[in-house]
């Protein structure tokens, strides 16, 4: 799956920056969130609202199904994840999880534009 290119944003708009890391057979090996989409105040954003459920919920799976090695929140506006190499009978699930989160960013990139960037590492161009 390929995500939607990022436009060019004005310099006074803040930017929710979201780095996706996928594996060789393109499963979810983790993600990086930092920042804050758009101008409206923290607590009062759609895009952050979205992006913080989207993101905390596809982590909280991973943790439950004993997949997550690291992660969490350092901060208000950072969210991380790490995960193990899922097994064989977990890349099933996983592959739900990975499809779900990048159809997800790329709805919020696209119905927000400026105010969502997403990069995904481990992608053949």
């Amino acid at each position: 799956m390929s995500v939607t290119p990022v436009p060019k944003m004005s310099a006074a708009r803040a930017v929710l920056r979201i780095h996706v890391s996928l594996s060789p057979e393109g499963l979810l090996r983790g993600f990086e969130a930092r920042g804050h989409a758009g101008i409206a105040p923290a607590g009062e954003n759609l895009a952050c609202a979205a992006a913080t459920v989207l993101l905390r919920s596809a982590a909280r799976a991973c943790a439950a199904r004993g997949l997550a090695t690291g992660g969490g929140a350092k901060e208000q506006g950072d969210l991380r994840l790490s995960l193990a190499r899922a097994s064989e009978p977990e890349r099933g699930w996983l592959r739900g999880v990975t499809d779900m989160l990048l159809r997800g960013v790329d709805d919020l990139q696209r119905d927000h534009p400026g105010a969502i960037e997403v990069e995904l590492e481990g992608v053949e161009p």
